[in-house]
Formats: structure tokens, sequence, C-alpha cells
């Protein structure tokens, strides 16, 4: 009887935490309503919904549609997280024309993920992007932060790093682990000049373990499909525990090394200066 009431207590707790989590969501990028013509796509499953993304292009045709013009949607490639994301990476079969709006399609959807999508559209605009993005200050290891929630830990680890580029860009990050000799890959999205792998409660991108030690590289990609994949030095993490679980505020100067850099040749200008003013009185005296 104890056992039974145990489990029951048990598989009450485990439907709080999905009911609190939910079952599913699906979201896509770019956000922003104006697009280039060479615009790339990318959309992502959450929960039940990783199926669909898998099944993109497949049992679920995707495309773009404006009026009666169908534009067929290709899937450049599938990247699945470590806790309960996966995304598609999207590009049209054709160029996009100008001033024209696209709103993007799914066949087949269940019903599930029939209440979780709707209908995105995008206006085209007249520039053709085909600069790559590029960083203005690769990122830096800054802090990290475990929260430990009733239906399962936070673990974040931050970075700071800037980019510039004419379009929304995306960081690609790569996650070594050096114990179990595995990677795992994922596009994500940075605000401020911060940048943070992990997750959350219900879901994230990489999942760390306790007994392991991690180094993660960057990359950077465009809306419009332009790469920087030259993957930044690699950073060295280990995963957050319970020991990190102060609140995390934090800001990204990324000017900070540059100003260093600045702040030693002038004090390394001011050696050089007293060395010669030295010299110059030590001759005197001779």
């Amino acid at each position: 009887m104890k056992k039974a009431i145990l489990l029951f207590i048990i598989l009450i707790i485990n439907f709080s935490a999905k009911a609190m989590c939910g079952w599913s969501g699906i979201s896509v990028w770019p956000s922003q309503k104006n697009i280039s013509a060479n615009s790339i796509f990318i959309i992502e499953g959450y929960g039940q919904s990783q199926e669909l993304i898998k099944q993109l292009g497949k049992k679920n045709k995707i495309y773009l549609k404006c009026n009666s013009e169908i534009v067929p949607i290709k899937v450049i490639r599938i990247l699945e997280g470590q806790y309960r994301l996966t995304q598609a990476i999207l590009k049209p079969e054709r160029v996009l024309l100008s001033g024209k709006t696209y709103e993007l399609y799914i066949d087949s959807l269940g019903k599930i993920d029939k209440n979780e999508y709707e209908v995105v559209k995008w206006t085209v605009n007249s520039i053709n992007d085909n600069e790559k993005p590029v960083w203005n200050c690769e990122p830096t290891y800054k802090t990290q932060r475990y929260v430990g929630y009733g239906c399962g830990p936070e673990r974040y680890v931050y970075f700071c790093g800037s980019y510039k580029d004419n379009s929304p860009t995306v960081i690609y990050a790569k996650v070594f682990d050096k114990k179990n000799e595995t990677s795992s890959d994922y596009f994500i999205t940075s605000e401020d000049n911060k940048i943070s792998i992990g997750h959350g409660m219900c879901a994230g991108e990489f999942s760390f373990d306790d007994e392991s030690n991690y180094e993660v590289q960057f990359g950077l990609m465009d809306a419009s499909g332009n790469e920087n994949l030259e993957l930044t030095s690699p950073i060295h993490f280990s995963s957050p525990t319970e020991d990190n679980q102060s609140d995390v505020a934090f800001n990204c100067n990324c000017n900070e090394k540059s100003n260093l850099l600045i702040y030693c040749f002038l004090v390394l200008g001011l050696i050089v200066l007293i060395l010669l003013v030295s010299i110059k009185l030590y001759k005197r005296k001779k």
C-alpha cells in the first residue's frame, strides 16, 4: 500500500511538472517583419513539437505563399538540442520578390501543433544582403548560474561577445564534453552582447553534467544565410552546480579588452618616457 501511494505521488509530481512546462511549442526566426530577398528561416520545436521539426520536408510540407504564388522551402539542416528542443534551418528554393508579403505554411499539422503554430508573415525589402557577419569582440566567459527548481534545475553559462552585420544574426555554439568526448551544436540568439548556453527548467539547447568539464566555440550566421563559421578559440568551463545559485546580474562591455590594451600602451609609453628622461639626466651628470 505504501509503495502504491508513493508511486501515485511521484506520478502526480511528474504530471504537475509537465503541466507547468507545457507539452509543446513552435517558434520561428527571424522575428522582425521585414526580410531580405535571400532570407533564410529557423523554426524550432519544443517538447512534442520536436517530431514536427524532424518531419519538415517529409511528412509535413513547408512553403511560403503570396496570393497564388507558392515558394517551396528546403530543409538545409536539423539540429537536435540536448533538452527538449530541436530546430531546422530552412531556405526558400528561389529568391523572394521585393515588396511582396509571404506567409509561412506547414501542411498536415497534428492537433497539438495546429494549436501551437500561427502562420508567420514577412515583407521582402529591396536589399539583397551578401555580407557575412563578423565579430567586433569575440566571446569571453563571464559567469554561470544554477537554480534548483522542484521540476528540475536551471543551468546556464554566460559569455560576453558582440558582432556586426546588416541582418539579424544568430550565434552558432558548439559544446564539447571532455569526459564523454561528445559534442553538440545549436544556433542561439543573444541580447545586449550577452550569450547564454544551457537550459531552463523545461527546455534548453545544452545539458550539463556535474561530473564533466566542457569547452565551447562560437560562429555566426545571419538571416540572409551568410555564414561565418570559422569557430572562435575554445573557452573552457565546468558545469554550473548548486554552488552557483546566486542571482546573475552583469553588464557586457565588449570594449573592456580594447580599453585594457590602450591602458597598457599608455603605461608602457610612460615607462619608456621615464627611462629616456633618466638616461638624459644620467648623461648630463657624467
